[in-house]
């Protein structure tokens, strides 16, 4: 899972969450982020997207460097990190809305997800889809739904559509969880690439409510650290490869087949603010 180069200039550490990185695994196969060509596998999602076009990207772009894995929970940890110059690249796009805080300390590339190209799903238990399903009308007023004050975006738009209770979770797996027992009704999740648009895990399976999706207006980007000594040097050689890799529709191919830009809810309809 890790790159080389015949001159590795250095190694660096990169944390990464051990769910993705396992399905990473999976969807590579017996490729690499530099021979893959297919993202159509049941176990790949944005993230996983994510994690194979920031290494594409960088040795495109010519970066010498060697990555390691650290896997374990990252997700509230990685902008500090980054921020703090700890960690050079976020292997996870990241809203505008969140990178822009860190202006100062990080680097922003080139979009990979455009503003107004992305809907999330709104997704449930499968026992209790119907259900809410008729409780949905022009916003969340009816129902109660589980995000992160972190994830900015999601936290605005959600906000504007005046749910009837949030509640907010810092930890993806405990959100699913809390909604495939019955606990919130509803959360905001990018659509896999095949109906019915499940998520399971241990302890947890949700599905998309059909026909219903939620536009949130902003850009994702990756991040690398100003402060880290690679950090220039590493965000000028993502710069170039992340221009290759959307001259050549590489970036659009790979999040579509993954189902995270999925052109079969097309004609869903949208609730916005």
């Amino acid at each position: 899972m890790t790159f080389s180069s015949a001159t590795v200039a250095s190694v660096t550490s990169i944390t990464v969450e051990k769910d993705i990185f396992e399905y990473a695994q999976a969807v590579l196969g017996n490729e690499t982020p530099m021979t893959i060509e297919s993202f159509k596998h049941p176990n790949c999602q944005r993230d996983v997207v994510d994690f194979i076009l920031v290494q594409r990207a960088l040795k495109l772009g010519g970066l010498s460097v060697e990555f390691t894995f650290e896997l374990g929970n990252y997700d509230a940890r990685n902008l500090k990190l980054l921020n703090e110059g700890l960690l050079l690249v976020s292997f996870d796009t990241i809203w505008l809305e969140d990178a822009k805080q860190y202006a100062d300390n990080v680097f922003i590339s080139d979009p990979l997800i455009r503003e107004n190209e992305y809907f999330a799903g709104v997704f449930a238990s499968p026992k209790h889809i119907t259900t809410l399903q008729n409780k949905i009308s022009n916003d969340f007023s009816n129902v109660s739904i589980v995000t992160s004050s972190a994830w900015h975006a999601d936290w605005k738009t959600i906000n504007a559509l005046t749910p009837k209770e949030l509640i907010d979770e810092s930890d993806w797996i405990v959100m699913a969880k809390m909604v495939s027992r019955g606990w919130v009704d509803i959360m905001l999740v990018p659509f896999t690439s095949n109906p019915p648009y499940q998520y399971q895990g241990d302890g947890y399976l949700i599905q998309a409510i059909p026909n219903i999706k939620v536009a949130l207006k902003d850009s994702r980007h990756f991040v690398v650290a100003k402060q880290h000594p690679l950090g220039k040097t590493t965000f000028e050689a993502l710069q170039s490869g992340l221009k290759i890799l959307r001259q050549t529709s590489f970036i659009e191919k790979a999040y579509t087949e993954c189902g995270f830009l999925n052109d079969q809810v097309d004609a869903w309809r949208v609730i916005s603010h």
